[in-house]
């Protein structure tokens, strides 16, 4: 047993990228090694929700950690999220990237993260690329919800969707300033389609947000409110924003990196106009799914 008493197993989902073998080694040199490494090859291309709920069911560990296949950890990633997790009693420790794109260091940039360890009362925990839970906080929402992971979300946001249902059972998360390298490379196009369809899947957080009476939200957005409580979306505002703008071509080195971002922007808003449509067509109305209606690979496999 470690000094830090826990039993901690890390989850991989992954396409078999040619990176997943730097990420592995990473991890080997951890100073704080894992118990465990669960790798899930997603074959068959199920999604991300997939891959991480069953590599949950695999795990035997009372933390799990995950790691995203093409991102390199510092080697006290481990040591400083469960020192964290312990310091303050909390249910999730994370914290973000240190890019080696261009296009994508230039992005993160715009809006500089704390350098500090702290309590995360806005959002800044959640992405599933450098991220510790409690066991006992995921199995409760196992338990209340059908599942860890919600396989509704078939493309990016289903990370921040399990992190506000956590925040809605008042989880406590920290964030951790230990960025992990993220080693993706991409091209105008490459980045202009996952922007689309981080806009359909901020478009499914979205209606499932709503429809919930607590009033937490994910993290900060025009959309749905800030600090932790939800306001009016601001339509206005957020036109002007993703539709006309942005207009902070200062941030970019690069003149070219910023119009590959400010189209990207476009498509991220036409992404989440065409998840909104798809979704009141899945239902016939404007409700969205409930979370009930949806049943993990851990808990068919219960049942």
């Amino acid at each position: 047993m470690h000094a830090d008493q826990h039993t901690v197993s890390v989850v991989i989902a992954t396409l078999g990228r040619d990176t997943l073998a730097l990420c592995r080694a990473a991890l080997e040199k951890q100073t704080r090694p894992p118990d465990e490494v669960v790798v899930v090859f997603d074959r068959e291309r199920r999604g991300a929700a997939w891959g991480r709920n069953e590599g949950i069911a695999r795990a035997t560990g009372d933390l799990i950690a995950f790691a995203d296949d093409d991102g390199v950890p510092p080697p006290d990633w481990l040591k400083r999220l469960i020192a964290a997790l312990d310091r303050y009693d909390a249910a999730v420790a994370g914290g973000t990237f240190q890019e080696t794109d261009p296009l994508l260091d230039a992005i993160r940039r715009r809006r500089p993260l704390p350098v500090t360890e702290q309590i995360d009362q806005g959002g800044l925990v959640g992405n599933t690329g450098n991220i510790l839970f409690k066991r006992d906080w995921l199995n409760v929402c196992e338990q209340e919800d059908g599942y860890i992971f919600n396989p509704f979300f078939d493309g990016p946001g289903e990370d921040w969707e399990l992190s506000w249902r956590l925040r809605t059972r008042g989880a406590t998360m920290v964030y951790v300033p230990n960025p992990v390298t993220h080693l993706r490379r991409v091209t105008p196009g490459q980045y202009c389609r996952h922007a689309f369809q981080r806009g359909a899947g901020i478009a499914k957080l979205f209606q499932v947000m709503r429809a919930d009476p607590s009033g937490i939200v994910p993290q900060d957005s025009l959309l749905w409110g800030a600090a932790g409580k939800r306001t009016k979306p601001r339509w206005l505002r957020a036109l002007w924003t993703k539709v006309l703008g942005p207009f902070d071509w200062g941030h970019f080195p690069d003149k070219r990196l910023f119009w590959c971002f400010w189209i990207g922007e476009k498509c991220e808003s036409a992404g989440f106009l065409w998840g909104l449509l798809r979704g009141a067509l899945a239902a016939g109305v404007t409700s969205v799914p409930d979370r009930k209606s949806f049943v993990s690979p851990t808990m068919a496999r219960k049942s």
